[in-house]
């Protein structure tokens, strides 16, 4: 499964006016593919030009990607 998606920014502006967080929206058909849902801890790691989001279970953590 293959969607375009924007990130939004997110939070407060600083004092000249930047956001430094963004947000993205993920439907529930999205998680269930990969396996989650709403309300599910993740683990978010940025590596190679990727972002990796995946559920938080420390016993099954994919180390490399």
């Amino acid at each position: 499964m293959v969607r375009k998606k924007k990130l939004s920014p997110s939070g407060a502006k600083d004092e000249d006016g930047e956001y430094h967080n963004v947000h993205i929206n993920l439907h529930e058909d999205e998680l269930a593919v990969a396996g989650l849902e709403i309300g599910d801890e993740v683990f978010v790691r940025v590596r190679d030009n990727k972002i990796i989001i995946q559920k938080a279970n420390p016993e099954d953590v994919e180390h490399e990607f």
